[in-house]
């Protein structure tokens, strides 16, 4: 038999297989790994700039020191920066005082000194050039970019130092605020509204306020507009990846997922970086990211809902509308033939009705709702569906302790290898870089395993042990040069970003339909925590003592293998549908939840 007669008669094969699954139509006739998720891939990612980079080069540190009136600052303009800031201060008698705000906050020349002392400067004694009490700069403050970092910032923009300085943190935690926010509104809106709604909603949210951030004119609007940037990037980052999630394979699903993280770690952060290099102004760097997110509005042509979201809803004609499109997607423009389109048919019928029939007898009547009132409403929302069965509620705490520890050690451990003396531009691509092995491992270790737990676990044991090395030499002291602790650092980044896709694989699997897409926006949402505790343990490195942070973060990657140990391992089974209740189940207060609850699977 040559190879033509086995190609068609795999084809045959493939026409008889029976659709019992939504993967077996995605396997089978529409196409799991073609060009309708390619482009749902890449429009997603174009349309999703990485607005976290912006706080690397927006918010660069410049040097400070106060501005003098005018006439002196004629005089400093013939020095440098270094010297005009040395010559302000002046030298404090007690070299053990202790001021209460930082050096470029303050000068000690005297206020008697007039224009006409200016020009001889050598001829002033110390005592009448110098006073002994510290003062706050009188007419603001003057900026001077270090070298090799971004020429400009909010910081110089803003006035954002002294007793202004806090909010210049404070603008990146209005950030994260909002994309702890974004999760669960955009997990909430996938489930509640559909994937392609809620996308579209955020997409739009998300651009307008970018733009209008360019041009902040204050502090308070520039917050504001970050904070509505966070939530829009983290809403649509949740849908969209469960969309990508819900449109292929478990065979495709870990290529399609890295390819997505390969894409966003790495290639759209190096991008922002080239963007950074071209444009030497935070404002323009800011309108040019959202600009090229601006792209993004392809998907509002092409961008497809999720057909399990359909059929879990009992939508089974808008579910064969979506799967007919995409077959036309990836064949190329080719309608189905009519073989096929019957088989769809007759599954999405199948499935929908099923699903229709499931919630109508869980559904309490108009009159039991009418008597239970608000109480009812509670019950009968989806997030408390997580609470109904003991499984669900193991499975959504666990999950978000996973996402938790990872986060706080991942971003932990990046930001304590991350004082690399160089060029910000440069730094920041290869850091970017460490994305590319760590996919390359979740991709190959997925390919090659059908496991999902086993793998992930291995790869946090490895970074558990490599952080467990450099906690130990760095804190007796064996590598007083830092160079295991580097090495250590960098492996086990590379591991944790390697977890990092897996875990955003395996934890949605935990969770049916209807109830996914909220499960990963609780789960990533309640990781942001971690991110914002990162910064203060990372402090202990210089009040308590060296290589203390990463005792922690060793410490941290620990709990993800205990939280880990006692889920299910999905194996890359077909995905559940519902939560289905039992019909026998009374909708009174003494409902015992979680008694009884089955799954179907598409």
């Amino acid at each position: 038999m040559n190879k033509r007669d086995k190609k068609c008669e795999s084809v045959h094969e493939d026409k008889r297989v029976e659709l019992q699954s939504m993967d077996d139509v995605l396997a089978h006739v529409v196409g799991s790994h073609g060009l309708w998720q390619c482009i749902l891939l890449c429009t997603g990612v174009i349309g999703l700039p990485p607005y976290e980079m912006f706080s690397i080069f927006g918010n660069a540190k410049p040097n400070v020191r106060c501005r003098m009136q005018d006439d002196m600052e004629s005089l400093l303009q013939n020095k440098t920066f270094e010297e005009a800031t040395q010559f302000i201060q002046g030298q404090p008698t007690n070299l053990d005082v202790v001021y209460s705000y930082l050096p470029e906050c303050y000068h000690r020349l005297s206020g008697k000194l007039n224009s006409t002392e200016f020009g001889s400067l050598s001829n002033l004694t110390y005592a009448s050039l110098y006073t002994p009490v510290v003062q706050r700069c009188p007419n603001g403050y003057v900026y001077e970019p270090r070298k090799d970092q971004y020429p400009s910032s909010v910081i110089e923009s803003f006035d954002l130092v002294c007793d202004r300085a806090w909010l210049e943190p404070f603008s990146t935690t209005m950030f994260m605020i909002g994309m702890l926010l974004g999760f669960y509104l955009g997990g909430w809106a996938g489930d509640r509204f559909g994937r392609r709604p809620t996308i579209i909603f955020w997409y739009t949210l998300g651009t307008t306020t970018g733009f209008l951030a360019s041009f902040s004119p204050n502090i308070a609007c520039l917050c504001l507009g970050r904070f509505i940037l966070g939530a829009a990037d983290s809403a649509r980052l949740t849908v969209l990846y469960i969309l990508v999630f819900e449109l292929t394979i478990p065979k495709w699903r870990s290529i399609l997922c890295s390819f997505w993280t390969m894409l966003q770690s790495f290639c759209a952060r190096a991008f922002v970086a080239f963007l950074a290099y071209l444009i030497p102004d935070w404002r323009w760097l800011n309108f040019a990211m959202t600009g090229v997110g601006f792209a993004g509005v392809v998907y509002f042509f092409v961008g497809p809902e999720s057909p399990r979201w359909y059929l879990a809803r009992g939508e089974s004609k808008k579910a064969l509308d979506v799967l007919v499109s995409g077959y036309r997607y990836n064949h190329f423009g080719q309608c189905p033939p009519k073989e096929e389109l019957a088989r769809l048919r007759t599954f999405t019928e199948m499935v929908g009705s099923r699903n229709t029939a499931t919630q109508m007898d869980a559904a309490p009547d108009a009159e039991t709702r009418r008597k239970r009132g608000f109480v009812y409403w509670i019950k009968s929302t989806s997030m408390w569906e997580f609470f109904r069965s003991s499984e669900l509620t193991r499975r959504i705490i666990l999950g978000s302790l996973v996402f938790l520890c990872h986060i706080y050690c991942y971003f932990g451990l990046l930001l304590y290898s991350n004082h690399v003396r160089g060029n910000v531009y440069l730094v920041t691509v290869i850091n970017s870089a460490t994305a590319l092995p760590g996919t390359l491992l979740s991709c190959a270790l997925y390919r090659i395993f059908s496991w999902r737990k086993r793998p992930i676990i291995g790869v946090f044991t490895s970074a558990f042990l490599t952080s467990l090395v450099a906690a130990v030499c760095t804190l007796t002291n064996v590598d007083p040069k830092d160079i295991v602790l580097t090495i250590c650092v960098g492996l086990s980044l590379l591991m944790l970003e390697s977890g990092m896709d897996m875990i955003y694989i395996y934890i949605p699997e935990l969770f049916p339909t209807l109830l996914r897409s909220k499960g990963l926006g609780f789960c990533a949402g309640f990781a942001r925590l971690g991110s914002a505790l990162c910064s203060f343990t990372n402090a202990l490195d210089t009040s308590i003592g060296h290589g203390v942070p990463i005792a922690f973060y060793t410490v941290s990657i620990a709990l993800v293998v205990v939280a880990i140990l006692p889920l299910p391992d999905t194996r890359g089974y077909e995905l559940e549908e519902i939560v289905e209740r039992d019909k026998q189940l009374e909708w009174n207060s003494s409902e015992q939840f979680g008694s009884s609850i089955s799954v179907h699977r598409v």
